[in-house]
């Protein structure tokens, strides 16, 4: 369940919330809601997004207010609408392909010029399609029946389905908040512009849309502040902040790479860096209700509320051997671009990689811990990863 939520929330939740409103609320809250609500929303989303340099937020933010001024305005016709849509899709289609820029750095400026030229033409067109653009909406260009199946164009249709595959693509490949929230943005903005409501509905649903945008900004500020971005793990930030206040009995346990220097010296810092993501992989999996952090350069901490030392100390030993365990294989600069079913020696060296664990903890009965009590224990366990160094490595120590 919690692999799912974050692909469900908040963007599934802030659309269920306006197709609620849109069933259930009074009439004149709607109105009044639609009347200034989306454009401050728009301003938000886009004040985010350029405060955390997320240029596929701010680019999408002027998107929805061209598109809001356009369907306020009472944007009618199948033409126009689709127009209007087909603008849209093909622009989420290509920023869900791409990855968010500086917003005053070269790619940053593309990608928001690109968008209001984009979304001028679009915008252009709907409100007064030319004959060939009424002619390639019109017109039956691909599958029979797609028209009557989505309600919408073929031409239409088509494009909102590549980019709902675009989509899809971008949040399974990626996985970041903004990624996530591109799918439930794009099912916003097409109920907003092929929905059928009147501009009421059409503005609420571009708020919508906006609000899903923007949390996924904060979302990636805070994964930002509070998540290491080599290893995936939470950082240290993460760390002290689930240890305040935290009830005993817990353990505390700091993981050193062993010789982690040799291996940056040795073999350079991309090993160095695939050594880290192999460890924090493995204690990404530790048992016992453990949560492992980055707490800096080689090391990480794993925290075990709940537990004392005695009752953490064999899901370390199985952890220390786990890494002791892991296949890192150093392949040769010469390797094929095809890889071999058995790779030879000569195309392979097998690194060992260990790890040297120092455990602390607070028994039963004390007192929740306060920073300074954390950082006590933090110091202890420290000492102790020292002992478990001094007394040749690859050990867990108390």
């Amino acid at each position: 369940m919690r692999r799912v939520l974050p692909w469900l929330l908040p963007g599934g939740g802030v659309v269920a919330l306006v197709a609620g409103a849109l069933a259930w609320a009074p009439a004149p809250w709607l109105s009044e809601a639609a009347r200034g609500y989306p454009w401050v929303a728009f301003a938000l989303t886009f004040a985010l997004a350029a405060l955390f340099h997320r240029t596929r937020p701010a680019s999408l933010a002027l998107a929805l207010a061209g598109a809001g001024w356009a369907l306020g305005g009472g944007l009618e016709g199948m033409v126009p609408q689709a127009v209007l849509g087909s603008t849209l899709a093909l622009l989420v289609a290509l920023l869900a392909l791409t990855r968010d820029r500086g917003i005053g750095a070269p790619a940053g400026l593309a990608q928001l010029a690109f968008t209001v030229l984009l979304g001028g033409a679009g915008i252009t067109a709907a409100l007064a399609p030319p004959d060939a653009v009424v002619t390639l909406f019109t017109r039956p260009s691909f599958p029979a029946g797609l028209t009557a199946w989505t309600g919408v164009p073929e031409m239409t249709a088509f494009l909102w389905a590549g980019a709902g595959v675009a989509a899809a693509y971008g949040a399974w490949r990626r996985g970041g908040p903004v990624e996530r929230a591109l799918p439930w943005f794009l099912a916003a903005v097409f109920l907003a512009v092929h929905g059928g409501g009147d501009a009421t509905a059409r503005l609420l649903w571009l708020l919508g849309a906006s609000l899903v945008l923007s949390l996924s900004v904060v979302e990636t500020s805070y994964a930002m502040a509070y998540r290491d971005d080599l290893t995936g793990l939470p950082a240290r930030r993460a760390l002290m902040r689930d240890l305040e206040g935290l009830s005993p009995p817990y353990t505390a346990a700091m993981v050193d790479v062993d010789h982690f220097k040799k291996f940056n010296d040795r073999h350079g810092h991309d090993v160095g860096d695939q050594v880290l993501r192999m460890v924090a992989g493995r204690l990404a999996r530790v048992r016992g209700g453990g949560r492992s952090y980055r707490y800096g350069g080689e090391e990480f901490t794993v925290l075990f509320p709940g537990r004392a030392p005695g009752e953490a100390m064999p899901h370390l030993e199985r952890l220390r051997a786990d890494v002791e365990a892991a296949a890192f294989s150093l392949r040769s600069w010469s390797r094929p671009a095809t890889r071999p079913e058995k790779p030879s020696r000569s195309e392979a060296k097998r690194l060992s990689v260990t790890v040297s664990i120092g455990v602390a903890g607070v028994p039963a009965g004390g007192k929740a811990s306060s920073r300074d009590d954390a950082e006590a224990v933090l110091k202890r366990a420290d000492k102790a990863l020292y002992k478990a160094k001094r007394a040749g490595r690859n050990r867990v120590s108390t």
